[in-house]
């Protein structure tokens, strides 16, 4: 998985509400308006984003990952903080018996007792509980999407505050919409229209990306695909003019529309992260380093994982010139972002990012980061602080690996469109 033509608009690629790109000037105003007072700047950037997004708190204090960001409250935390040395090598995983959910996509667990929530593939939104299996839809948005290929309900995510969660999906007429939706007291969302943030034209069918993560900044990290087709026939993926092919970096209001950072690079796009990337279908933030590891999935020859620091100036990840560390239709600039992880497609022929794990209930796996391939339906591993390594198969025979979650406390668990399963040691 790992989008139908627009013929309405004068940029047929990108459709995004007028208040992301306002919204980006008005911060920089008030850069400029704060520049006498570093620390007055950083508080009132926050405060003001305090006030337009309840949920999502962006502080420009913790843009640079590698130093802790602020957990909101006070409540301990499950999982160490300390970037701890992998405990020996990793053991051999197993899946559990799935909780069935046909054409499961996403997963996001809020902090605190309740259950996960999990998307599928035609639009629904199901609380699934572990503990007994029991799920039951929360959300039913399939009128409003497309389904088929790499089409439907791609992803979720709940914002800081636990005050709204975020759908991506592509619309009825093929292109992606990312839209929130307020949560009740029970963690649960509200029925209703939910609320438009963001709209990107899809000229074809597959390479929609979907994923979406809050960030240890407060912000929400959008992976949009390069529009799809072969061998970015649109050549937007170094088009920084263009919102596809990129990971973008924004802060929702909760009124509509997002604003941009104003510590983003400097891109054309005020909301892009990086640029460079084919379809990252699967992302995530190590909760204790606090880098973002990408799995951005392959042509022909070369699946990739790319690692990267909140604080990186212009980060390219290098598609369409090269494909992983491969020549593709250039040669590679010195400026590229190397992938940390590669393997070609006698291994497998999709690559779905994963999570550094951080649990507790399998010592010996602390510190290695998860992956999967869609074809070989296995799951690996490289330890985090050595991902040079070569990967390896920790679990075998798990089916077409769709996607990863991360659970509150830190354990991990894996979907197959089968439905979602635990992964445990063994």
């Amino acid at each position: 998985m790992p989008s139908g033509v627009r013929s309405d608009d004068e940029d047929a690629s990108v459709h995004v509400l007028p208040r992301s790109r306002r919204g980006r000037l008005a911060a920089g105003g008030l850069v400029v308006a704060l520049v006498a007072t570093a620390w007055v700047r950083r508080d009132d950037l926050w405060f003001v984003a305090k006030l337009a997004v309840p949920g999502p708190a962006y502080s420009s204090a913790a843009d640079r990952t590698s130093d802790p960001a602020p957990t909101g409250d006070d409540r301990p935390l499950p999982h160490p903080r300390t970037a701890d040395e992998p405990t020996g090598d990793a053991p051999r995983l197993s899946v559990g018996s799935p909780v069935a959910l046909e054409g499961a996509s996403a997963v996001a667990d809020a902090p605190g007792p309740g259950p996960v929530l999990v998307t599928t593939l035609d639009g629904r939104v199901h609380a699934v509980d572990l503990a007994t299996g029991a799920t039951e839809v929360v959300l039913d948005i399939s009128d409003r999407i497309s389904t088929g290929g790499e089409r439907g309900l791609l992803g979720l995510a709940i914002d800081p505050a636990q005050a709204r969660v975020y759908l991506d999906y592509t619309d009825r007429r093929g292109d992606t919409e990312i839209r929130s939706w307020s949560l009740d007291a029970g963690g649960l969302p509200v029925a209703g229209e939910g609320v438009l943030h963001l709209e990107i034209g899809q000229p074809f069918e597959n390479h929609n990306g979907g994923n979406l993560v809050f960030g240890p900044d407060g912000a929400l990290w959008i992976g949009t695909g390069d529009g799809g087709g072969a061998g970015d026939v649109g050549e937007v993926a170094q088009d920084d003019g263009s919102l596809l092919g990129k990971m973008l970096r924004v802060v929702p209001d909760p009124r509509g529309g997002v604003t941009a950072p104003p510590s983003n690079p400097e891109w054309e796009r005020p909301e892009i992260f990086a640029i460079g990337l084919r379809n990252p279908w699967r992302y995530s933030f190590d909760r204790v380093t606090h880098r973002l590891w990408i799995g951005d999935v392959g042509q022909s020859t070369i699946e990739e994982v790319t690692v990267l620091d909140g604080d990186a100036e212009r980060p390219n990840l290098g598609w369409d010139t090269v494909e992983g560390n491969n020549r593709y239709e250039g040669t590679a600039a010195p400026s590229f972002t190397a992938p940390a992880v590669t393997y070609d497609h006698s291994q497998g022929c999709s690559v779905t990012g994963g999570y550094v794990y951080r649990g507790t209930a399998i010592p010996a796996l602390y510190g290695w980061y998860l992956f999967g391939d869609y074809c070989a339906g296995d799951i690996r591993g490289v330890p985090a602080d050595d991902p040079s390594r070569p990967p390896v198969r920790l679990a075998g025979e798990v089916g077409n690996v769709v996607s990863f979650g991360e659970l509150d406390d830190g354990e991990l668990v894996v979907l197959t469109p089968d439905g979602l399963h635990r992964i445990r040691a063994g």
